[in-house]
């Protein structure tokens, strides 16, 4: 089975997808779903072969998760289902190497297609991902020493167990794939060996990626620059006292409840960490996640100054960080069970 995530900031929209993906008969199982960007974000560790999603959601847009996304997960397939049918939307999307762009409303029999169609790609890419796997079984061995190099952080031995892993020919006498394909695999399976030692190096494969897109002529050079990219980052992360640094961003979460742009990245930069490390120590810390942990203070903060009638609904929704009114009121209606605007005159009359 295929597993697939859904985006969409209408619950109706994304739950009438799920189903439609369930009962398709297609070999999909839908693993998550998500209201908005930063929700689909932490989903990605269910490791999906799709993502469907929207483009205009609040805390994080479509494209901007499509982007994030795709750096973390370079494998990752994605249909966009949007309301908008604007040019640079679409253009912006093929940037991004979505595989569809369907505009709303959709038919169930127009989403199915699109499912098909995609799935084909999906088992194509598949199938030339497990050749590339295949060849590179027996490189395993190479790849353990560098991955035990990387863990010890001994610089030298990892340069040279790298060197040896490329004069052994794992470039040179690769099958007839795109060089950046095998730089791919070679980092994915390193990330994987580390993993295990709860190394977690998704902050480098996604926000420095840009720095390690060398030319693919030059793919030994990308590799070893790779390593060392690596070797930085983990140092990085072991340089700092992680539950006070998780201290440190709930103080700065706090203090900064009413702005906007308040996100699991910027928390996770004050931290020190990556998102993924940091949101795992967050939630250890505090038995929560952080996008669920901002929501319960700033509905909180809401209730209290509906509460004293301290200022009008629309008011309490930009005091606590909220751009989007409706989007405001259905999760203060979701924790309380009535609406802002219901819950302030209901004091007012006590």
């Amino acid at each position: 089975m295929y597993k697939v995530i859904i985006a969409d900031d209408e619950y109706m929209i994304h739950a009438s997808l799920a189903k439609q993906v369930e009962s398709s008969g297609l070999p999909y199982q839908v693993v998550g779903e998500a209201e908005d960007g930063q929700e689909a974000l932490l989903l990605l560790s269910e490791q999906p072969d799709l993502i469907v999603t929207d483009i205009c959601m609040p805390a994080m847009d479509g494209l901007t998760f499509i982007e994030q996304a795709r750096a973390a997960n370079p494998h990752v397939v994605f249909l966009i289902i949007s309301g908008y049918s604007d040019f640079e939307y679409a253009r912006t999307a093929l940037q991004l190497g979505v595989e569809d762009y369907l505009v709303k409303p959709v038919s169930p029999d127009k989403f199915k297609a699109a499912l098909e169609s995609i799935l084909h790609k999906i088992e194509s890419r598949k199938q030339q991902l497990l050749h590339q796997k295949q060849w590179v079984v027996h490189q395993l061995e190479l790849l353990k020493k560098l991955e035990n190099s990387i863990w010890k952080l001994d610089e030298t031995a990892a340069h040279q167990a790298a060197v040896h892993l490329l004069d052994q020919g794992l470039l040179q006498d690769a099958p007839a794939v795109p060089p950046n394909m095998i730089i791919d695999q070679i980092k994915s399976d390193l990330n994987d060996m580390l993993k295990t030692r709860g190394i977690d190096v998704t902050y480098l494969l996604s926000n420095k990626n840009a720095a390690i897109q060398l030319d693919s002529s030059e793919p030994e050079a990308a590799f070893l620059q790779y390593v060392s990219l690596l070797l930085d980052q983990i140092k990085q992360e072991r340089n700092f006292g992680s539950r006070n640094q998780i201290l440190r961003a709930i103080a700065h979460t706090r203090k900064h409840l009413h702005a906007s742009d308040l996100s699991v990245q910027q928390a996770a930069d004050m931290a020190g960490m990556s998102t993924t490390y940091f949101s795992r120590l967050f939630k250890e810390e505090t038995g929560v996640s952080y996008v669920q942990y901002v929501i319960k203070l700033r509905m909180e903060e809401a209730r209290i100054l509906l509460e004293q009638q301290a200022c009008s609904a629309s008011e309490a929704c930009e005091r606590t960080g909220y751009t989007d009114y409706p989007h405001f009121s259905k999760t203060f209606k979701r924790h309380y069970g009535i609406a802002p605007a219901d819950y302030m005159k209901h004091h007012r009359s006590l």
